[in-house]
């Protein structure tokens, strides 16, 4: 017999919730990271709902959801402070056997459909997710599938060379111009595993620093949340800052969270007055010739199509809007 079961709060959801986390799965669905959103971002706790879905005994799948009006939308989603999104990918966490998926979330419709919820709106849901193959091939009239946004990402090969040789010809040679011009310069780059005051403050410098709409982004209440994500125990995830250094000083951060496999770029920064050398990029760069290195095999360069993404050699994820009326 399945069914859906509400948690009480994040704690009692804890344990529950940990046993279906995965290096398969983003931080963005996982435990730590809905839990620090919430506490962040919503302030009607009774509009959160954390759904368990059972098999008997057995959890099959978890994930955070939040009523908006007439309207569920996945827990992360809403445009939070000043119309900011902070979270890259929509799903919940479940067990990809046979026939469970579509089970799953024939229950979820019917929990908010029993509480007079009109419509169901899953954001940004990558194309190769469960959740999309549920919905992707449905010819219900009751569900609607648009393309959102696109999420680039590369397949690392073995070797920075074997990366390079993947660029277009155009696209390698303008890599190693800027990348030889930057070395030409008193420059090194390094990485941090540990979170320490200074290098968060000077994150927060950069990526102000690099746009009025990052300058914008990166208020008080937001620089409160990135502080919890990278002092927060994040497992299997781990956060890292990497800097580059030019004249004695920092002139450009990355903050990306790590696993085994692959990077995930979250946010960066960098000083408008070393443009010439391009350092935004060339760090970048050096971040993805430290993950071949590390014999990582994805650098997810997460939601948004901005150009330096394509620069690198980024091929795009699409990422989908399903909404499903009830």
């Amino acid at each position: 017999l399945m069914q859906v079961v509400r948690f009480k709060s994040f704690h009692d959801a804890q344990k529950a919730w940990q046993s279906l986390e995965t290096l398969e799965s983003y931080p963005f669905q996982q435990w730590w990271y809905q839990s620090l959103y919430s506490k962040h971002f919503c302030s009607e706790v009774d509009l959160v709902y954390l759904l368990g879905v059972y098999d008997g005994d057995d959890l099959v799948a978890v994930g955070g959801f939040e009523r908006i009006g007439d309207k569920v939308v996945l827990l992360g989603m809403k445009p939070v402070l000043g119309g900011e999104d902070v979270t890259d990918y929509g799903e919940i966490l479940q067990l990809p056997i046979t026939n469970y998926p579509l089970l799953i979330w024939e229950l979820i419709v019917k929990y908010f459909r029993d509480l007079g919820v009109s419509n169901l709106q899953l954001d940004y849901v990558r194309e190769d997710s469960v959740v999309y193959s549920v919905f992707a091939d449905s010819n219900s009239e009751h569900v609607r599938l648009e393309k959102q946004e696109v999420a680039p990402y590369i397949n690392l090969g073995a070797s920075w060379d074997d990366y390079l040789a993947e660029l277009p010809r155009v696209k390698r040679k303008e890599l190693r111009r800027k990348i030889r011009r930057l070395e030409e310069t008193n420059s090194f780059h390094f990485c941090k595993e540990s979170t320490f005051k200074q290098d968060f403050d000077d994150f927060i410098r950069l990526h102000r620093l690099s746009s009025f709409d990052k300058d914008q982004f990166m208020s008080d209440e937001m620089k409160a949340f990135f502080w919890d994500l990278v002092t927060h125990d994040s497992y299997p995830y781990q956060h890292r800052f990497c800097f580059l250094e030019m004249e004695g000083k920092r002139v450009a951060a990355t903050l990306s969270f790590i696993t085994d496999d692959r990077v995930l770029l979250y946010n960066s920064g960098f000083d408008p007055d070393y443009n010439y050398y391009s350092v935004g990029l060339i760090l970048k760069a050096y971040v993805l010739k430290n993950a071949i290195e590390e014999k990582r095999t994805v650098y997810d360069f997460l939601r948004g199509d901005e150009r330096y993404k394509y620069d690198m050699g980024g091929r795009d994820m699409s990422l989908w809007k399903i909404s499903i009326s009830l």
